[in-house]
């Protein structure tokens, strides 16, 4: 297993260094990571993947089979991983579909530099509704009956989130919200909702190329 391929970001330090004073069995118990299987790491699926993070090497590496490698990986999702590990608590999501506007503190928080970052999937899939299915199934992602194409993602174990499209017409522009499971704000912040939902459009528009 290569040991260079380290989280570089010094304001992630203090996530790493409380997630490995964290107490393994209490955070697989709250996050529904697997914790044992290799020494000192936590297997988690995230998006149709499964990774090891690797909290005293501060690292995160995909695993393909039995075999972890690198990956070019973003400081968002760095960052999501950590909190999520960190942060999340036990419980299972609810099933109820809201959006940001319904989070608590999400209507003024949501605005200006902080608005969920959906416009290059807006300009990207706005003619292109089959396309927008395929790149979210690609995601480990299931169509649902919202808009003119919505899709579920599972991005972690207890953090599903759905986007809709409203597809371009004669009259319209295409438009693009997200949703969040009612126990969203039992794991994330609302700074770390905006961190998620730029991450996983991030992924979205990825997976559409060849």
């Amino acid at each position: 297993m290569n040991t260079n391929h380290k989280d570089r970001n010094p304001t992630h330090a203090l996530y790493w260094e409380a997630l490995n004073k964290s107490i393994p069995d209490e955070v697989c118990r709250r996050t529904e990571a697997l914790c044992g299987e290799f020494e000192g790491a936590y297997m988690l699926p995230i998006l149709n993947q499964r990774y090891g993070i690797f909290p005293g090497e501060q690292k995160i590496l995909v695993r393909r089979g039995n075999v972890f490698e690198e990956e070019s990986l973003r400081d968002n999702f760095y960052l999501m991983v950590l909190l999520y590990l960190l942060s999340a608590k036990e419980g299972a999501p609810r099933g109820i579909w809201i959006s940001e506007k319904e989070l608590k503190g999400g209507t003024t928080f949501f605005r200006g530099p902080h608005a969920l970052p959906v416009g290059d999937i807006q300009r990207t899939f706005g003619k292109d509704g089959e396309g927008f299915i395929r790149a979210g199934i690609r995601l480990g992602g299931v169509g649902i009956p919202f808009g003119d194409k919505a899709l579920a993602l599972k991005v972690f174990p207890k953090v599903p989130l759905a986007y809709v499209l409203w597809q371009e017409d004669l009259e319209f522009p295409a438009r693009v919200t997200v949703l969040f499971d009612a126990t969203i704000q039992r794991h994330f912040s609302l700074d770390g909702v905006w961190c998620l939902v730029a991450e996983v459009s991030q992924r979205l528009l990825e997976v559409r190329r060849p």
